[in-house]
């Protein structure tokens, strides 16, 4: 069977990350609002792209970078 390393990882991560907080919802919730609200720690940026963007929404740059 094939294993993938990265997504291994990934669930390595959210387990230790769901551990630390007790695997309590409320306490991860808490944990991320109080992060985005950091400064330059944005866990989503919602915000709209300025006009000149040059990448569309949801897609790469024209030139695939």
């Amino acid at each position: 069977m094939y294993t993938d390393e990265i997504v291994e990882e990934v669930w390595r991560n959210r387990e230790a990350y769901a551990n630390r907080h007790n695997h309590s919802l409320r306490e991860i919730v808490a944990d991320l609002q109080s992060r985005q609200k950091q400064p330059f720690s944005r866990i989503v940026d919602r915000r709209r792209r300025p006009s000149g963007s040059t990448v569309p929404p949801g897609g790469a740059p024209p030139d695939g970078r």
